[in-house]
Formats: structure tokens, sequence, C-alpha cells
């Protein structure tokens, strides 16, 4: 779960949404413009792949939780824990999201 789940979120909180170049090169706005958007399809690319590998390990822990067999004096887990659950990490997802934008505008 931490592999699947809390990298992949650590990971994306610090993608860098914005490629500023360091060195002293000047360019035109057009080119400046072009570089940004190959940078952003690129990165775009990245989040979209961390975002279904988080939804489809939350999935699977949902079902590993769900199929697990319990003693039979314990209670079996509630649709409402199991929605809090998903809503967590929709969640950690959007705090993930909003620090990757915050780092890449300091």
């Amino acid at each position: 779960m931490e592999n699947r789940i809390e990298n992949n979120l650590k990971a994306l909180s610090k993608t860098v949404l914005v490629n500023l170049p360091t060195d002293s090169a000047t360019y035109t706005l057009d080119d400046f413009v072009e570089m940004q958007s190959v940078w952003i399809e690129d990165e775009s690319k990245k989040l979209k792949s961390k975002n279904y590998e988080v939804e489809q390990a939350v999935e699977d822990l949902i079902q590993t939780i769900c199929s697990y067999t319990l003693d039979q004096h314990v209670e079996a887990i509630s649709a409402e824990e199991i929605q809090k659950l998903s809503k967590y990490y929709s969640w950690s997802m959007y705090q993930a999201l909003l620090h990757a934008t915050k780092y890449s505008l300091n």
C-alpha cells in the first residue's frame, strides 16, 4: 500500500508544473509558450498515470478489506467506513495536486 498509494502521492506533490529556464538565455514569447506547452503535456501525462495508479491501488485496498474473512464476533466494515476511506484518498490526491501547484509557483 505504501508503494502504490503513498509514494505516488508524494511523487505527485513534487511535480513541477511550470518549467522556468534557469540559464541566462533569452526566449521569444512564442518559444517560451511552446516550451511550456511541451512541458505541461509531458507532466500532464505523468499526473494522469499517477492518479490512475492511486485510484487502482485504493480500489484494490477496498477489495482486500471487503474480502478479508473476519472472526464471527467482529462486526463487518460498513459501507460508510469504506466511503470514508475513499474520500480520504480523494482528499489526499487533492492535497498533493495543491502542493504541486504551490511548489511550481515558488
